[in-house]
C-alpha cells in the first residue's frame, strides 16, 4: 500500500501506531483518482468508511436540471461515510482510502481512544453543517463569501508575500454554488473586494491580503 504512511496524517486514524493498524490493512482499498474524476456516487459504497489521505474532495448533491450544491470540500486528513446520496469528486489528483465499516468497528472496539478523535471529527462535521446552513438561510451574499473566505485563510491557507493563499481548485461557478448565488453576483462580490485590495484573485486561487478586512464584513454587515 503505497500510501499507508500518509494514514498516520488522518484526524482519526493518525492515533494509531503502524503497529496497530497492520492487521486492518488488507482489508483497505486505496483509489487513486485524477483531477475531475468522481470518487464516489450514491449507493456505491454504502458499507465503507472514506479517508483522504491525498489531495481534495468536492462533496456535492446534483439535480435533474445539472445544478450543484456544494456540502463541503474533504482535505487530505479528513474522513467520509460512504453511506450517503452525495457525490464526490476530486479536485486535484487524489488518494482515497476505504475503510469497510466491519473493520472500522472493531478498530473502535479494540481501541477506545478513537472515540475521542470520532466525536471531534463528527464534531466539526456538524459545525460544518449548521455553518452552512447559517450561510444560506441568515447571510447575505457579501456576508457568506467573506465568511468562506476568512474560514478557509484561517483553517488551510499558506502564508506567503502575496498574503494567504487559499487554493479552491473550484471554477468560479462551483463557488458560486458554494455560496448559494449566481455567477454573476460572485464576480461582482469579487471585483468589490479587489478594488478594496482585501483579496487578489489567480486563476483557481485567491490571495487574502487582509483578512481582518474579512472579518469586519462579516461582523459589520451581521448587526
Amino acid at each position: 500500500m503505497r500510501s499507508f504512511g500518509l494514514i498516520t496524517n488522518n484526524k482519526l486514524l493518525g492515533k494509531l501506531s503502524i503497529d496497530q493498524l497492520k492487521e486492518f490493512i488488507p482489508s483497505f482499498k486505496e483509489i487513486y483518482l485524477k483531477k475531475k474524476e468522481i470518487a464516489f456516487s450514491p449507493g456505491i459504497y454504502p458499507n465503507d468508511i472514506f479517508l483522504v489521505t491525498k489531495g481534495r474532495i468536492k462533496v456535492f448533491l446534483t439535480y435533474p436540471d445539472g445544478k450543484e450544491f456544494i456540502l463541503t470540500i474533504l482535505d487530505t486528513g479528513d474522513i467520509f461515510c460512504g453511506h450517503t446520496r452525495a457525490f464526490g469528486q476530486a479536485l486535484e489528483d487524489s488518494v482515497i482510502l476505504l475503510v469497510p465499516l466491519e473493520a472500522f468497528q472493531e478498530m473502535l472496539l479494540r481501541y477506545p481512544e478513537l472515540m475521542y478523535g470520532l466525536v471531534r471529527v463528527l464534531g466539526d462535521a456538524l459545525k460544518h453543517s449548521l455553518d452552512v446552513i447559517e450561510r444560506m438561510v441568515f447571510m447575505e451574499a457579501k456576508i457568506r463569501l467573506a465568511n468562506l473566505l476568512y474560514q478557509w485563510a484561517l483553517n488551510r491557507g499558506v502564508h506567503q508575500d502575496e498574503g494567504i493563499l487559499v487554493p479552491t481548485g473550484l471554477t468560479r461557478e462551483e463557488l458560486a454554488y458554494l455560496i448559494g448565488t449566481t455567477r454573476q453576483t460572485l464576480a461582482t462580490l469579487i471585483k468589490d473586494f479587489e478594488a478594496q485590495k482585501i483579496i487578489k484573485v489567480s486563476k483557481k486561487s485567491i490571495f487574502v491580503k487582509d483578512l481582518e478586512a474579512l472579518k469586519k464584513v462579516i461582523f459589520q454587515m451581521s448587526l
